[in-house]
């Protein structure tokens, strides 16, 4: 599914990116602008900040299962 239609970006891509920031000891949950900047893209209208939000919250939960914190 199309999360950002202005750079095409899907909800597998979110997922990914997010699991990928996530798995760092360092980060906490991501923000829509490290998401867009972890794929090498830039936000235009910002319409999709709402889904990704979405994505990442649901992602870093699923991360958090998998490590068993």
């Amino acid at each position: 599914m199309i999360i950002c239609h202005c750079n095409v970006i899907n909800d597998k891509q979110v997922k990914q990116a997010a699991r990928e920031l996530c798995d760092n000891p360092e980060g906490g949950v991501p923000t829509p602008g490290a998401i867009f900047r972890h794929l090498g893209y830039r936000p235009k209208c910002g319409g999709c900040f709402k889904s990704i939000i979405e994505v990442v919250y649901a992602e870093a939960e699923q991360v958090k299962d998998d490590s068993g914190q």
